[in-house]
């Protein structure tokens, strides 16, 4: 009798491992062209639908038939006070640079553009954080302005304002002209009066703010206005006394160094000062009032030196 492992197999244990064969067949045989094709295809699908993602994005910077493309503004400026003063020969330099080295380039093109002879007094203040407007421009300005005695270069912010008294109106447009060819990327304002018209008191705020760019001298911790400070109100003075019937508020501005209680009083007083000043040089009493704001309106940043320096001002405000 034959043994079990001699039996033969029954028809339907024979289609089973046949279908178990075909099935293995099918599971071992090696990856033809069209799963090669799948896996070179699904990573470009991904990136297509990656740039899908940003292209509307891209787009909306290209302007399409029919469709107005977004203006873009540039940044505004914010150029710290620098303010250059002429009476006669003396220049007086007050303001705020950021380092010495811009301040030596600024002293050197004032001599290259008035000759060694002139007389530079420089009361200008070093702080880091500063903003300087470029020089380039300024030796045609000083040029064009040589007939104008009392001429007043004024840059803050984003303005540059120009004072002061022409001989005619060629030598005021003349200042102008090169005072937008030198800065055109500068707001101006041309106060500039014409000897022997009537002086225009349409922009006195503008020709008031020009000679307190630079913030109003005092001493260290005190009220009391120093000769620098009392130089630049009497030019103050002579602008608005041109212009009778005029009402003035002086405000005192502290940066916020120290406590309210130091700067409130302190900012008080100040205003006071420079009121008591207005005064005493002949405008009415009755026409100027005071008031001491503290830290509580600052125009730059209190944490840099040159944004403090900047908050410690005496704003004179026109009526």
């Amino acid at each position: 009798m034959a043994g079990s492992g001699d039996a033969k197999p029954s028809a339907e244990s024979s289609a089973k491992a046949t279908e178990w064969r075909r099935e293995s067949r099918f599971y071992r045989r090696s990856p033809g062209w069209g799963w090669l094709l799948g896996l070179l295809l699904i990573p470009l699908l991904f990136g297509w639908l990656g740039w899908s993602n940003l292209k509307p994005s891209v787009n909306a910077q290209l302007p399409s038939a029919g469709v107005t493309a977004p203006s873009v503004s540039a940044p505004s400026l914010n150029l710290s006070p620098l303010s250059i003063l002429r009476n006669g020969n003396d220049f007086t330099l007050a303001g705020i640079l950021p380092d010495l080295s811009v301040k030596n380039s600024l002293l050197a093109t004032m001599k290259g553009a008035l000759g060694p002879s002139v007389n530079l007094i420089d009361k200008i203040d070093v702080a880091t954080g500063a903003k300087a407007p470029a020089f380039d421009g300024l030796d045609a300005v000083l040029k064009a302005a040589a007939d104008i005695p009392n001429f007043n270069f004024t840059v803050e912010g984003g303005t540059l304002t120009l004072t002061g008294t022409a001989p005619s109106e060629e030598a005021k447009a003349a200042v102008e002209a090169a005072a937008k060819a030198g800065w055109p990327n500068l707001q101006l304002i041309n106060n500039i009066s014409v000897k022997g018209a009537a002086p225009s008191c349409d922009n006195l705020q503008a020709t008031v703010d020009a000679y307190l760019a630079a913030p109003i001298k005092f001493q260290t911790g005190s009220d009391k206005l120093t000769k620098d400070g009392q130089q630049q109100l009497s030019s103050v003075v002579s602008a608005v006394t041109a212009c009778p019937d005029v009402e003035l508020i002086v405000i005192g501005h502290t940066d916020n160094t120290g406590t309210d209680a130091i700067n409130n009083p302190l900012s008080e007083r100040r205003a006071k000062a420079v009121s008591g000043f207005l005064v005493a040089q002949g405008i009415p009493a009755d026409s100027v009032t005071s008031e001491g704001a503290g830290s509580t309106e600052p125009v730059a940043d209190n944490d840099t030196e040159a944004g403090r320096a900047q908050n410690r001002r005496t704003e004179i405000k026109v009526n």
